[in-house]
């Protein structure tokens, strides 16, 4: 594998904050960050490195020729120079970068090693290019990359979606697609993007983001590699949240964090990543260890790994994860057992529900056959108009929740589900009412809105079926108990659940899921469950 890394910028902004040193020598961890590029990078297998300075700059190409005196074995090769934009660094650079694959970054990307190993292993494996993105939105002008929901390759058991397109504006990117932001790490075949880069230059194009564009235009085949969390240092701030960040030596309580798989996030991928990385901060402001994962990385992740943290704090839905969860038996929240419950059985929560007597349409679990056709069930047809609900191992998709009217409309809706051998199907009655969405985090954080109000949806087609918005009154604290007893049955501790309230104020519970985005109140939602946290390991002291 090889590598290159441009550090030809000027850090003016970092100079004007009092920060002297030229950025590529400037410490994090007791280590210049040009340093501990190179050194992550010869530990995942250079070949060679490839880097670029800025010539006014002198210090920086003599300590990267001390670097290379101190690493006979490895093959550096440095090219001083000022460029006007990071493209014509790139540009310069494509000069001594040998042929076949090559992983680009700049030299003020930070991020965790054990991410970007696994992200060279996926790269040495994929076609085309690999580009690093992530949910975590820290920079100043981002650059958005739009992702397909539908062309989703895997690379070593990991989605990889396709990329669409980079934007400046979120605004400019459509609902159907995933929305990260750039990384500021590039896996590239030269003899595909060196032509494209070439082209641009050609047309006197200026800027990283724009060569971006033109390898989309091209028809260069790009994929995404999610990475929980990726910083980059422009501000001398950045300096002290990326030391706290990476910071392993004071703080002694590890958590690891584990993300939510992407395919189980659709139009919600961006928000699920941001309640989990706010949590983490607030849990480093508390002195805790805290490490992000994603879902594939955990799966890889040996018990002697695992066992190094004191708890394992997840969104995952993956079955495979959650059972390797709960099968080494380690502190976790959610509980894999409640998660296993309320995301992976419809008729289970149903039942467990109407067990706990809590209140839930009229409903009946539905396993599609050859010989069988639902308008012949004349129980059934009392369900409608309703919901035909399922639940995929695969992923979530926009057609889980199905809305009918008639009898053939079910019956052509079930004979689509009995084709994709879809398990896992119920069919409840619809509810008519004031729709209402709740956040809960146990014991005491329970809070309520009306999605209609805020101008939230998943899928944009759901809520159209409820009347019109009456604000029907109903009692807070039944709720909050409904809620107390959700946490009980399932014995899980961060979840939301969707009710709707009747015209007489009666409250039914329609969906409960397991730890929801909190995107209506992320910040209080994030306060409340640090607390919960730091209160479950405060009683393992």
């Amino acid at each position: 594998m090889h590598y290159a890394i441009i550090a030809a910028g000027e850090g003016s902004r970092l100079r004007d904050e009092g920060v002297l040193l030229p950025k590529p020598l400037v410490p994090l961890g007791g280590k210049a960050m040009v340093d501990r590029l190179m050194d992550i990078m010869m530990g995942c297998g250079a070949e060679s490195i490839s880097i670029i300075c800025n010539s006014q700059m002198h210090e920086v190409h003599e300590h990267l020729l001390s670097y290379r005196d101190r690493h006979p074995d490895l093959v550096l090769n440095i090219v001083v120079e000022s460029t006007p934009s990071s493209m014509h660094s790139l540009a310069r650079l494509s000069a001594v970068i040998p042929e076949g694959k090559v992983c680009v970054t700049t030299v003020d990307t930070i991020f965790h090693e054990r991410e970007f190993a696994a992200y060279i292993q996926a790269f040495e494996h994929s076609q085309g290019g690999l580009f690093a993105v992530t949910p975590f939105v820290d920079d100043e002008r981002p650059l958005w990359v739009a992702c397909s929901k539908e062309a989703a390759g895997t690379i070593d058991g990991r989605v990889c979606p396709a990329i669409r397109g980079f934007y400046d504006d979120e605004a400019q990117m459509s609902d159907d697609e995933w929305h990260f932001v750039s990384g500021g790490i590039y896996g590239l075949e030269t003899s595909t993007a060196w032509p494209v880069l070439r082209q641009c230059l050609a047309e006197g194009q200026y800027r990283m983001r724009n060569f971006q564009r033109a390898l989309v235009s091209a028809g260069v085949p790009l994929s995404a590699y999610v990475f929980g969390k990726v910083m980059d240092i422009d501000h001398a701030d950045d300096l002290r949240k990326a030391e706290a960040w990476l910071d392993l030596s004071r703080k002694t309580r590890a958590i690891l964090a584990v993300h939510r798989a992407p395919e189980f996030s659709p139009n919600l991928a961006v928000s699920d990543a941001a309640i989990l990385q706010l949590v983490s901060s607030k849990l480093e402001e508390e002195g805790f260890r805290v490490e992000e994962v994603d879902e594939d990385t955990f799966g890889r992740m040996s018990y002697s790994e695992l066992c190094s943290y004191e708890l394992v704090i997840h969104m995952m839905r993956r079955m495979s994860s959650l059972l390797k969860l709960q099968r080494l038996g380690l502190p976790a929240i959610n509980a894999p057992q409640a998660v296993l419950t309320v995301a992976k059985s419809r008729e289970m929560t149903l039942e467990l529900l109407q067990q706990a007597g809590i209140a839930v349409p009229p409903w009946w679990a539905y396993e599609p056959s050859d010989d069988q056709m639902f308008q012949c069930e004349p129980l059934l047809q009392q369900l409608l108009p309703g919901w035909i609900k399922v639940m995929r191992e695969c992923g979530t998709r926009h057609d889980d929740v199905t809305w009918v009217e008639t009898p053939l409309d079910a019956d052509a809706r079930m004979m689509e589900l009995a084709a994709q051998r879809v398990p896992d199907i119920v069919v409840t009655r619809h509810v008519e009412g004031d729709l209402l969405k709740v956040y809960a985090v146990m014991p005491d954080f329970v809070y309520a809105f009306y999605p209609q109000e805020m101008n939230y949806t998943k899928f944009g087609t759901a809520e159209q079926h409820n009347t019109a918005l009456a604000h029907i009154e109903y009692s807070d604290e039944e709720l909050r108990a409904i809620a107390g007893v959700i946490a009980r049955t399932f014995g899980i501790e961060i979840f939301g659940f969707d009710v709707v309230i009747e015209p007489s104020g009666h409250i039914v519970v329609i969906d409960v899921n397991d730890w929801p985005s909190f995107s209506a109140y992320r910040q209080k939602g994030a306060s409340a469950i640090a607390a919960l946290i730091t209160d479950s390991l405060a009683k393992t002291k």
